[in-house]
């Protein structure tokens, strides 16, 4: 099956930084919170996210990257009021308040589905995409990250016509936006008319209490409608589905771990939405007044996989990509490989649509220990042949591009590293300089080839 070349899904991950730890403070993430304070390894889970990375470049999907940011975030620490010497407000933060000092040294920045939304060219009223940056307010360690990943996306996309990239909004708790991991779209395989699922977590507005009703603050109703039209998406591109506090309370806390889309395929768990009736009759329905037909639209009842297994396994988190031979790959965390109850659902899917070729296992043994799969590790973007050539070099991987992260990585990031490293001034100081030569390494106007 051949795919146009018109739209072209590109990837982009963020690589995972030298401070990579365990800090547990995802908030309803039970990886994250039950991992609280054990040791971790940020060059094992740098080289795994790197491996993904690898694959895809094989399959031919356009794969690009992002450096990590600086940590520990020192303007931050000294706003709090954390002044003198920088030895002893390592010392002072992990005496007094050490999740804060975690928070300064967080590498979350790696689940680059949270960096921002995107409302693709294809679609939008003046026919430009639109990267929208989220705020991630409601997240003390990620709060800090709007500003840095604005800064690289403006990098990496200012010489692409036709692309704007838009502060994030304003950052308080009425508009916490947690990006494109509430974010689904459902287009034509050659990209087209896409259909977008906002998926929010409470339509409170912040203006009463949430914990009437939700126990955990997740993306707000009033953040994802102001979102579509920051992203000058028609009313008729949009559906707004609201998140069941079943799914919530079971470790659900973006939507990309129970539910997922590629082109015109929608896989989602029974638990996933509140009125499920009314939010896939609409979805099917704006969809099929676009393409004359409706979408593939594939549930997974709550007996076939219990939403249990499906948070442990991250399975919906799975990574679905379109390689060279326009088939459908699915990249899958590699605990799918032991719950039979994935199993027996990939069996279906894989009888079910023909167009899915394989599924491949990605160990993302770090990254899933702080409850990130491996769609929590890209933002897809679709642009066009054009647009992809004024895209910088330096940002893409590339099997060269690859063994010069992969040597940095083994030089430079720590083989182990735990919570009492972080109040250590040499440790603060090498993360800064490796940070800043991965920069460095990445920064670069000069477009692909």
């Amino acid at each position: 099956m051949k795919t146009s070349n018109r739209w072209i899904e590109i990837n982009i991950d963020g690589l995972i930084g030298p401070t990579h730890h365990y800090g547990g403070l995802g908030v309803g993430n039970i990886a994250s919170e039950s991992n609280r304070h054990t040791p971790s390894s940020p060059r094992s889970a740098a080289l795994e996210g790197l491996h993904k990375m690898e694959l895809l470049d094989a399959l031919g999907v356009p794969q690009f990257f992002l450096p990590p940011p600086i940590r520990p975030v020192w303007s931050w620490l000294e706003s709090l009021g954390f002044d003198g010497e920088r030895s002893s407000i390592l010392r002072r933060c992990m005496e007094n308040h050490p999740s804060v000092l975690s928070a300064a040294y967080s590498s979350a920045f790696m689940w680059t589905a949270n960096a921002a939304t995107v409302g693709v060219g294809s679609d939008t009223v003046d026919r430009c995409t639109h990267i929208k940056v989220a705020n991630l307010s409601a997240n003390l360690h990620r709060s800090v990250e709007a500003s840095e990943r604005r800064s690289q996306f403006s990098r990496l996309f200012a010489s692409v016509h036709g692309c704007q990239v838009h502060p994030e909004l304003f950052g308080c708790y009425p508009l916490r936006d947690e990006g494109a991991a509430n974010v689904m779209r459902l287009s034509s395989d050659t990209g087209d008319g896409g259909i977008y699922l906002f998926v929010y977590g409470s339509d409170d507005h912040g203006f009463h209490s949430w914990q009437s009703r939700k126990r955990f603050p997740r993306q707000s109703k009033l953040a994802s409608q102001l979102l579509s039209q920051s992203l000058k998406l028609p009313n008729n591109r949009c559906v707004f589905a609201e998140q069941t506090s079943a799914a919530i309370d079971a470790g659900v806390f973006h939507n990309d771990v129970i539910s997922t889309s590629h082109e015109n395929l929608l896989i989602y768990h029974e638990d996933a939405f509140e009125q499920e009736e009314r939010v896939i009759e609409q979805l099917q329905n704006q969809f099929e007044r676009i393409h004359s037909v409706k979408p593939l639209v594939i549930r997974i009842a709550r007996n076939e996989l219990p939403l249990s297994e499906a948070v442990a396994t991250y399975f919906f988190n799975s990574q679905i990509v379109t390689p060279r031979d326009g088939t459908w790959r699915i990249l899958c965390p590699s605990t799918c490989q032991n719950s039979l109850s994935v199993q027996s659902v990939m069996t279906r899917l894989k009888k079910e649509i023909p167009r899915i070729s394989d599924f491949d296992y990605v160990p993302l043994h770090q990254s899933m220990a702080n409850g990130g799969g491996p769609a929590c590790l890209r933002l897809r973007v679709l642009v066009t042949p054009d647009q992809l050539r004024a895209l910088p070099e330096s940002a893409r991987l590339n099997r060269d591009r690859s063994e010069q992260l992969r040597s940095i990585i083994n030089r430079e990031y720590p083989e182990q590293l735990v919570l009492e490293d972080l109040s250590r001034l040499d440790f603060a100081e090498h993360a800064t300089e490796t940070a800043i030569k991965l920069q460095k390494n990445w920064e670069s106007t000069k477009a692909s080839a």
